[in-house]
């Protein structure tokens, strides 16, 4: 403590429990200038500042960085608007935006570009924005998407739709991948082989198969490990920056931590939703839990939890797809829209049921929410640490308040959640984004153009 790098009278001290990159200083304090960490101090020699947060009792964490947000591959209505208002309630002080905009995918430089004067207008936290690619490319896109500031791109080996999100043939891919890689941005993917899944859906629809698990039964485990698999070998070919999206299974982190001892630069992540529920919640939660890919068996979600304490599993994301609860309701599961809302709950779950409950490290549930996806993405050092220079985003967490997630209390336009009644033990209190409080544990205190388009550094 004591580290101080100007003592000009701080625009903001923090003081409270500080979740640091390697430990939690405890009564300690943070101080901030022109929305950037300047100094590191014990209670007592905290400087005089203009704002002072006492937070005393409570858990500083870092600002979230949740990489794997949708809020318009998701036609009703969500925006900016509303997913941003979601992520100041729950903690998260930076997103990653998926490219798969209905209508309007983010397939060039100029979608790009009116994404990002999007962002500026409405974003109330800071966003980053990632890029896609046509089935057939072109790839000429690449390298301008990446001057704008992409800070990746995600494809696909599953066609949920030929246009807004293609399944990119092989050939497509050998040529992209190096040229994604020399830009020096990682490539993300969702893995599920649509071969499988769509002979078996056809088959269960022949055969009146129509209820709730259907869906798990249909995207059996194979279904995304064969598809790991040859995204492994593509990126030990083509030397890519390769990351998985939404892992659901045990066997796809097996098979990582193998490539890795290859050399292969791969990271990968899961959500709260196959961490928190197996396929037997289907029966009871219907389409609310229906996800790509699907919540798997109850032995496979337990070991995703100690994959994940391990250290195995790099980050959890929300994969956070608010469908409104129309396409949620049909009997038939393969009616259903696959997705569910998750930005406002991904912190306080995780605290709850990974700190509380098993255990997990503070220090380390900040790895995986916000250091993590940082530094993946090409945010990093500005965004995912409480350290001298980074952006003064901060979520404050009460470890001790428990509550009950309510989908009509939430800021995303889809006002339910797979969650709901749930007792969690830990709640958001204050969220800042440069400095500035956007949260203040009942309000969202920020407005449109509040929050930045955060351009991917080169790393």
């Amino acid at each position: 403590m004591g580290c101080l790098m100007s003592r000009d009278e701080l625009d903001l001290a923090i003081k409270g429990d500080l979740v640091l990159p390697h430990g939690i200083a405890k009564d300690a304090a943070v101080g901030v200038q022109n929305g950037v960490i300047t100094g590191l101090y014990s209670t007592a020699e905290t400087p005089s500042a203009k704002e002072t947060v006492d937070a005393g009792g409570l858990l500083v964490f870092p600002g979230v960085v949740d990489s794997h947000v949708h809020s318009y591959s998701v036609p009703d209505g969500e925006g900016f608007e509303h997913s941003t208002a979601a992520a100041a309630a729950g903690g998260v002080t930076t997103f990653v935006e998926m490219p798969y905009d209905a209508g309007n995918p983010t397939t060039n430089p100029e979608t790009l570009q009116e994404k990002i004067q999007r962002v500026k207008r409405l974003a109330i936290v800071d966003i980053a924005l990632l890029a896609t690619l046509k089935k057939e490319g072109p790839l000429d896109v690449i390298a301008p998407m990446v001057e704008l500031g992409a800070c990746g791109f995600k494809l696909s080996l599953f066609e949920t739709d030929p246009d807004r999100f293609p399944r990119i043939p092989d050939g497509i891919l050998w040529k992209a991948l190096p040229l994604i890689s020399a830009h020096g941005v990682p490539v993300g993917f969702h893995a599920e082989n649509d071969e499988i899944i769509f002979r078996l859906i056809d088959e269960y629809r022949k055969e009146g198969k129509t209820y709730p698990k259907a869906h798990c039964e249909t995207r059996p485990p194979i279904s995304e490990t064969i598809s790991v698999l040859k995204l492994l070998e593509f990126a030990y070919w083509t030397r890519s920056r390769l990351h998985i999206y939404h892992v659901s299974h045990p066997r796809s982190i097996h098979l990582l931590q193998r490539f890795r001892e290859d050399g292969v630069d791969v990271t990968t992540e899961t959500c709260p939703h196959y961490l928190l529920f197996h396929e037997d919640d289907m029966d009871r939660l219907k389409a609310f839990t229906k996800i790509n890919p699907p919540i798997r068996k109850r032995e496979a979600m337990e070991e995703m939890w100690e994959l994940l304490k391990s250290g195995h599993i790099d980050m959890v994301t929300s994969d956070h797809a608010p469908w409104g609860l129309d396409k949620k309701q049909a009997s038939n599961i393969f009616e259903n829209s696959s997705g569910a809302p998750g930005l406002e709950t991904i912190f306080p779950l995780l605290y709850s049921e990974g700190v509380v409950k098993r255990g997990l490290a503070p220090v380390r549930l900040a790895q995986m929410l916000s250091e993590q996806p940082a530094r993946r993405f090409n945010l990093y050092p500005r965004k995912g640490h409480i350290s001298l220079g980074a952006d003064a985003d901060f979520a404050i967490l009460d470890p001790s308040c428990r509550w009950a997630i309510r989908g009509s209390e939430m800021r995303t336009s889809a006002k339910w959640t797979p969650y709901e009644g749930l007792m969690v033990q830990g709640k958001v209190v204050r969220t800042i984004l440069r400095g500035k409080t956007v949260y203040d544990g009942k309000e969202v205190t920020a407005t449109a153009g509040d929050g930045n388009f955060i351009p991917a550094g080169k790393g």
